[in-house]
Parts: structure tokens; C-alpha cells; sequence
């Protein structure tokens, strides 16, 4: 082992951690502006504001999927397993919000979008 190589996998860490942050940082925009959605569900442009947000959150799932088919996220197996599981039900969550628009549904998407936030903000505590 060449005497780079730790510093070559703490600065990949520290790389890492960063993106996680920033992934989390992110969910928590996208989460305040299904939020916003949400709580003013009757406004007339409701229409244009949810797809706006849909759009959003779909582009956050799949930049998670890509990173996890490309090995980029430094997680465990189990958890990337979880993680894929996670942003396959988001998918799902999506698509049936925008064929049928439904406050439930986008407060379950909320829901899910903030709590893998905090989760991305715990494991970079944790790291």
C-alpha cells in the first residue's frame, strides 16, 4: 500500500459525505416544496406548482437510482437495497400523484422524501 492511499480514502469519504449532505440538502428543498403544495391545495395554480414539485422529486429518485446503479453511494449493501426499494415506492408515489392528483398521496411522499433526509444527514453524523 502505497503511503497516499489514506489519504487518497479519506479525501473519497470526505467526497462522499459531502454529496450525502448536499443529497439530503436537496430532499429537504424538494420536501418544503411539496409542502407548499400541500398546504395550499385549493390555490389555483395548484396544477402547476405540483407538477413543478413532482418533477423535482422524480429527478432526486432517479439521480439516486443512477448513483446506486453505478456504485456510487458508499452504503452498505442492505441499505443500498433499502435505498432502491425506497426510490422504486417514490416512483410509484409520483406517478400515481400526478395521474391522480391526491393530497394523501403527496403527504406520503413528503413524508418519505424528509425521512431519508434526516437519514442521509444521520449517516453522514455517523461517518
Amino acid at each position: 500500500m502505497s503511503p497516499e492511499h489514506p489519504i487518497q480514502q479519506a479525501q473519497r469519504r470526505i467526497h462522499h459525505a459531502e454529496a450525502m449532505m448536499a443529497e439530503a440538502a436537496r430532499l429537504e428543498d424538494i420536501a418544503a416544496q411539496l409542502m407548499a403544495v400541500q398546504r395550499h391545495w385549493n390555490a389555483p395554480n395548484r396544477s402547476l406548482e405540483l407538477m413543478a414539485a413532482l418533477e423535482a422529486s422524480r429527478s432526486a429518485w432517479q439521480a439516486i437510482q443512477t448513483a446506486l446503479a453505478e456504485g456510487a453511494l458508499p452504503l452498505p449493501a442492505d441499505a443500498q437495497h433499502n435505498l432502491l426499494i425506497l426510490s422504486v415506492y417514490a416512483d410509484s408515489k409520483i406517478a400515481a400523484c400526478e395521474a391522480t392528483p391526491d393530497v394523501d398521496i403527496l403527504g406520503s411522499l413528503i413524508a418519505l422524501t424528509r425521512t431519508l433526509a434526516g437519514s442521509l444527514k444521520e449517516w453522514r453524523e455517523a461517518a
